[in-house]
């Protein structure tokens, strides 16, 4: 049923927040790792996947231009510059990149990990497939044109058909930067959250 199918898109990308946020919560519950080696190396992942992402986004933000978090789908163009010339879903890339830094950051290099990224990279998938079917439907064959050529998540390597002087970036790194400020303070809360649950189990 085509309409039941595209009913469940609409809901999944409208409360998409809030799902990750669900995901957030159960990563709290859960336990921390508590061996000092596995701790520490699931810190270093996690700040290099903090730092990869973070370049990533606000790089995706300055060739998006004005954004918001907004509930339904809305595109005046097809954005194929910047990170975009690489990989169709930077902005997911990103998200993936930081659900899973957070888990390492809690869970350490543990086996733990793994049904937290198997989920985080399910739901962000589910999202890139919607969002793929949208962008069709609104730029037909330019949109494919651009797939075809353009991997949804692992970047293409070689040479940009983007002329990024022809199409600059609409922003500059700052403020790109600023403008997804609500982005940091989440991440932000997260890992006090996250400090706090280990200050618990550990010293209480």
């Amino acid at each position: 049923m085509p309409s039941a199918k595209n009913g469940l898109a609409a809901l999944l990308y409208r409360f998409r927040g809030y799902i990750l946020g669900l995901i957030a919560i159960v990563l709290v519950i859960t336990p921390p790792c508590v061996f000092s080696t596995e701790i520490r190396s699931g810190v270093l992942i996690a700040i290099a996947l903090y730092v990869v992402s973070a370049f990533l986004r606000v790089q995706s933000r300055r060739f998006i231009g004005e954004h918001t978090r907004g509930h339904v789908h809305a595109a005046d163009a097809l954005v194929t510059c910047g990170p975009y010339a690489s990989v169709r879903h930077p902005l997911y890339v990103s998200n993936t990149g930081f659900a899973l830094g957070l888990a390492f950051f809690h869970l350490g290099v543990s086996l733990w990990v793994v049904p937290f990224m198997l989920v985080v990279v399910a739901f962000e998938i589910a999202l890139s497939r919607i969002e793929d079917r949208f962008l069709e439907k609104t730029f037909g064959d330019v949109w494919r044109a651009w797939a075809a050529k353009t991997p949804a998540f692992f970047p293409r390597l070689g040479g940009s058909a983007c002329d990024s002087r022809r199409v600059p970036a609409q922003r500059t790194f700052w403020q790109a930067f600023f403008a997804d400020s609500s982005s940091w303070l989440w991440l932000l809360f997260c890992n006090l959250l996250l400090v706090l649950r280990k200050v618990a189990v550990f010293y209480v």
